[in-house]
């Protein structure tokens, strides 16, 4: 079982009523998760997702906005960055982990976005282009969930952020259409115009490399 956090009572509170006391608990979860170090948010991060896991109650408008800021934020421990929040609890070696990003990001990807993302997701016309940037080898970057509707962000993820630490593994930017039905969020709290697309490496054979010069080739 796991260590229950501080802050673990709070998010038994029961939920308010309809959209307004949805919105309400669920800024109520990022105001509990925002006033916390890093060290603390870590254990909270952790103990919301195991007790999604776990079947445990669960105001799920609180834990959705605790859980949408660990999905966006990186934690800084020890004189390293570490990630996103969820990550960092995704490959903690310290509890047993029945779960994955993608089973994450499947179960809360919708209920991850605030009121304006989910209109913005409604709105949108599909099939859609999206894009990821990372490095290595295109089945690496493929594995991911996190894709996005603007082929700069991309290009950051592939060549500016991992210069920042001291990564100099060879850029690749991958792209591939997608379906409403293959995408769980659009995110943007950080700008960044992002789909979650779970499982998205199921789609290997569908998706194409972007090169420098902004071409698109098939990949493989």
């Amino acid at each position: 079982m796991f260590k229950i956090s501080e802050q673990w009572k709070d998010f038994e509170r029961p939920a308010r009523r309809g959209a307004k006391g949805w919105n309400k608990d669920f800024d109520d979860g990022v105001s509990i998760f925002l006033r916390l170090n890093d060290w603390a948010r870590c254990c909270l991060t952790s103990d919301l997702i195991q007790a999604w896991q776990f079947e445990l109650p669960l105001n799920r408008a609180m834990a959705s906005g605790a859980l949408r800021q660990a999905w966006e934020s990186e934690p800084y421990l020890g004189g390293m960055r570490c990630g996103s929040f969820v990550s960092k609890v995704a490959h903690d070696d310290d509890i047993d982990i029945y779960w994955n990003i993608d089973e994450f990001a499947e179960a809360w990807g919708p209920t991850l976005m605030t009121s304006e993302e989910e209109k913005k997701f409604e709105a949108m016309e599909f099939p859609l282009t999206v894009y990821r940037g990372g490095t290595g080898s295109i089945d690496e970057v493929a594995q991911g969930v996190s894709w996005t509707l603007d082929l700069e962000i991309a290009k950051f993820y592939a060549l500016d952020w991992p210069k920042r630490w001291g990564i100099e593994r060879e850029p690749m930017i991958v792209s591939m259409q997608v379906e409403w039905d293959d995408v769980f969020a659009f995110l943007n709290g950080r700008k960044e115009s992002e789909l979650l697309v779970p499982f998205a490496s199921f789609f290997r054979d569908a998706m194409t490399e972007v090169t420098d010069r902004v071409d698109v080739r098939l990949a493989g």
